[in-house]
């Protein structure tokens, strides 16, 4: 980074299940307390950082729970634990359905919060908490500033990406939404500043930032992401397109489907997620 700071990390680590290799769980805690650390060096003294992180919910609520513990030798300090809704989830007959994705905010010093980004699509359709302002006794949709609700930390209007939608980036099953990565960025970095992502995956993180005038800074382990990655970003500037919806890619090297297509499925390695599997 040639000695950038930056104001914003948004990271999607691997949840250490089987698609890559399962480490046992003090290697995993390990291997994550090398990235924070990197993360911490190049953040600047009033930073944020956000950590999608899921919780098995069959192995004890691994790795979350540890990894929140483990984050408390960093100089980091935990600012809210939000959770996005998914519009669907994983259906089950002797527990609770899995609808929910684990997204930890955590701050450094004392960094800019913009609060407006906060505000969704959702109109106010609840009256309450009545309080007195001026000797006239108001309720919260007479005191408000916007005729909308704000988010807060249990997000349910942001929807899942699925095959059918523009932004989807076929092959990438961990991909987060668009718009929750919008609503990072703008709550959490003003225009210009330097934001970073050490799991690129789909190239999320760095449209967002292309979208809203940021700099990004990002990797990925696999060079199959960072390409797609690139080409992502590269399409968005020619065409505005946020992904490839039912295309892919690679659509210039390969024809999918029928006896001579090649499966992108089959060869492109992935990181799990809660996220709807793409189709060719």
């Amino acid at each position: 980074m040639d000695d950038r700071k930056a104001t914003l990390a948004i990271h999607d680590p691997p949840y250490n299940l089987v698609a890559f290799e399962e480490r046992p769980l003090d290697s995993f805690m390990e291997w994550c307390a090398q990235w924070v650390r990197n993360t911490d060096r190049v953040l600047s003294s009033d930073s944020s950082l956000y950590v999608w992180l899921g919780a098995d919910q069959n192995d004890g609520f691994q790795p979350l729970a540890d990894f929140m513990l483990m984050m408390r030798q960093f100089p980091f300090r935990a600012r809210s634990f939000i959770t996005m809704r998914n519009q669907r989830g994983y259906g089950t007959q002797k527990n609770w359905m899995a609808v929910r994705q684990e997204l930890l905010y955590y701050i450094k010093g004392n960094p800019a919060f913009n609060v407006d980004a906060e505000y969704t699509d959702i109109p106010k359709i609840l009256r309450g908490y009545y309080k007195e302002v001026n000797g006239e006794l108001t309720e919260n949709l007479q005191r408000g500033k916007s005729d909308t609700i704000r988010a807060g930390n249990v997000w349910v209007d942001v929807q899942q990406v699925f095959y059918r939608m523009e932004e989807n980036v076929s092959g990438c099953y961990a991909q987060k939404p668009l718009k929750s990565t919008n609503r990072i960025i703008k709550a959490s970095s003003a225009t210009g500043d330097i934001v970073i992502d050490l799991f690129a995956h789909s190239g999320t993180t760095l449209l967002g930032a292309e979208i809203n005038a940021r700099r990004c800074m990002t990797m990925d382990i696999d060079p199959i992401y960072c390409e797609i990655t690139i080409r992502r970003l590269e399409r968005f500037r020619r065409t505005g397109r946020t992904g490839w919806q039912n295309g892919h890619a690679f659509e210039d090297e390969y024809v999918c489907g029928g006896n001579d297509g090649i499966d992108l499925a089959d060869s492109i390695s992935t990181k799990p997620d809660m996220a709807q599997p793409s189709l060719f």
